[in-house]
């Protein structure tokens, strides 16, 4: 008898359903631990969960271990990303909200990006992120994710030191500059204030 993953690998659509169905209160109660039981993450995880699933089901070898082993460790995989790529949006967060107050003695708005991301939803530093060229997000990506230095950095992107360098201080710039309208009066980085 064909176990779901496999029937799913054959083209099964009603399969779905049942591992859904079997599956779904274990991808949940995973998710609730893994991004905490408020996180409005948990239903696009669980999404990214079955999606992940659907897309390996046809990896899944019985004589390899079992069915709901395998599960298991796609669950866990697609839920330790997430944490992962929540950890980075903080360092990415903390790194903007100190260059948006470099050389400010009196900030006016919320003293650290980071503290107001804790409160409000991680989207807006995400969107702005996004919103970023390739290269200057893959250099903010490599330092603040991976913590490759900046010679790393260059050495991973076949690129020169020095464009390295202005990538991502060009990057923090239009980061500091997207976020600035949401944190309503972060003063701007010394030197760069609006007319000078």
């Amino acid at each position: 008898m064909l176990t779901l993953l496999q029937r799913i690998s054959r083209g099964d659509e009603s399969a779905v359903t049942q591992c859904v169905d079997e599956y779904g209160g274990l991808a949940w109660r995973l998710a609730t631990r893994y991004l905490g039981a408020a996180s409005p993450e948990i239903e696009d995880a669980v999404q990214d969960v079955f999606t992940e699933l659907w897309l390996n089901a046809r990896r899944f070898d019985p004589a390899k271990g079992t069915e709901p082993a395998f599960v298991a460790t796609i669950i866990h995989r697609r839920l330790t990303d997430y944490q992962r790529r929540r950890a980075a949006r903080a360092r990415l967060a903390s790194n903007v909200a100190a260059r948006s107050g470099e050389g400010e003695t009196t900030p006016r708005g919320p003293e650290r990006l980071a503290d107001y991301v804790k409160d409000q939803d991680l989207g807006h530093v995400v969107r702005a992120f996004d919103t970023l060229p390739d290269e200057e997000r893959t250099a903010l990506w490599l330092s603040l994710h991976r913590g490759l230095s900046h010679s790393e950095i260059a050495s991973a992107t076949h690129s020169p030191l020095g464009t390295v360098k202005t990538r991502l201080r060009r990057g923090l710039s239009r980061l500091t500059e997207a976020l600035r309208p949401v944190l309503g009066g972060v003063p701007q980085p010394a030197g760069q204030e609006r007319g000078a």
